[in-house]
């Protein structure tokens, strides 16, 4: 990150990590908010040791979680779902003119990051995932400029996307403004008015043309997450498990997930890593919503 944007970040952060009544005893904010990037980068406390003269690797620990929960708490600063008419009419045009997608305000899915084994006082067997490593499993939101717009960073690895989905606020809001546009979601999710998916079995020209057009539109969706991935070695698959406690892992996803944000806006380039295989979830078998089913082939046959 340039030198400014890494200011910027210790400006913002200061007072929570150089309390006033301990400023003079503490770690400058500067150096905290260094360690926590150097671990974000590396995923590694061994590695941020080597880097970083006079600071052990317990003290290291203690200020990347520290510094993650203190970021993490800003997170309604910098991870936005486009709210003003003004927002949401630019993520519907680019959806629009890059995807023939009207009136979409973004595209759901959910990612998989893999964490250390949680104490059995945490449920360890709950975060193993489909693919058998223990994992949270993360629902993110993005716009058309791969930007996250939304996350949740809560949930165990074996939960299906769906239940996530059914289970947050934003699917709440969505459900009480259908006035504002919908979202895209891959068939693990349910149809709905506000929520518009694949179809399971396209016959008509303008139906596959819809769903072709629907996948092009997931790559958006997955090249957010890997660039959020590829930024962050520590969320990578090739940066192992998160190896911090789960509360802080938490943290640490959320905190890069504004720092990815920063970096879109800022146009850091990112050297992408090999993408991640994204596994396909079962399709859901909840019914489909009717009103849900007309909005999807009125966009069918008014655009495809």
């Amino acid at each position: 990150m340039p030198r400014e944007a890494i200011l910027n970040i210790v400006d913002i952060l200061t007072d929570d990590l150089e309390p006033k009544t301990m400023r003079s005893h503490s770690v400058p904010a500067s150096l905290q908010v260094l360690t926590a990037l150097r671990y974000y980068a590396t995923g590694s406390f061994q590695q941020v040791v080597g880097d970083l003269v006079g600071l052990s690797q317990p003290t290291i620990s203690r200020i990347v979680s520290r510094t993650s929960r203190a970021l993490a708490a800003k997170v309604a600063d910098f991870i936005k779902f486009p709210l003003s008419p003004r927002e949401q009419l630019a993520v519907k045009q680019g959806f629009s003119s890059e995807f023939n997608m009207p009136n979409t305000v973004g595209f759901v899915d959910g990612t998989l990051i893999a964490i250390k084994r949680p104490t059995e006082r945490e449920d360890a067997y709950v975060h193993v995932c489909r693919k058998m490593f223990h994992a949270l499993n993360v629902q993110g939101v993005c716009d058309n400029k791969k930007r996250l717009t939304n996350l949740v960073v809560k949930w165990p690895g074996c939960p299906h996307d769906a239940h996530i989905w059914n289970n947050c606020e934003l699917m709440n809001y969505m459900e009480n403004h259908h006035n504002i546009g919908h979202l895209l979601g891959d068939s693990a999710y349910p149809l709905r008015q506000y929520l518009l998916t694949l179809l399971r079995n396209p016959v008509t020209p303008g139906e596959r043309a819809f769903n072709s057009a629907q996948k092009r539109a997931r790559q958006r969706i997955e090249d957010t997450f890997g660039r959020w991935k590829s930024r962050w070695m520590c969320i990578h698959k090739y940066g192992g498990p998160l190896t911090v406690n789960l509360e802080t892992a938490i943290d640490v996803i959320v905190s890069t997930g504004i720092l990815h944000n920063i970096c879109e806006d800022l146009g850091i380039p990112v050297d992408l890593l090999d993408p991640e295989e994204q596994e396909n979830e079962d399709e859901n078998d909840d019914t489909q919503d009717i009103d849900g089913r007309h909005l999807r082939n009125r966009l069918i046959a008014e655009r495809f």
